[in-house]
């Protein structure tokens, strides 16, 4: 599947794209530079990831403070319940 789209190029840009690449080739030409030059968004998740591991380990007593309050009014016990979890955010 593609998508069409509009792009604006300077004038003299645009005549020596269309006098080196030809007709049919343009789209894949444009594809491949942008695949080339666009950022991985996956990657950069990844490595933000390795980041707040690192400071997970570095700092333990932030872990343990988030842990305390992620249960704040919740029973461990209970099973999940949608209604009793809407009523809580409401207070």
């Amino acid at each position: 599947m593609s998508t069409q789209l509009l792009i604006h190029l300077p004038t003299e840009v645009a005549r020596r794209f269309r006098e080196a690449i030809p007709a049919r080739q343009r789209s894949g030409f444009i594809c491949k530079l942008l695949e080339e030059n666009l950022p991985d968004t996956d990657q950069q998740m990844y490595e933000l990831g390795l980041k707040a591991d690192a400071f997970d380990r570095a700092h333990p007593e932030e872990l343990t403070d988030l842990d305390a309050t992620l249960m704040d009014g919740l029973d461990p016990n209970e099973s999940f319940d949608a209604a009793k979890l809407a009523a809580l955010c409401q207070k």
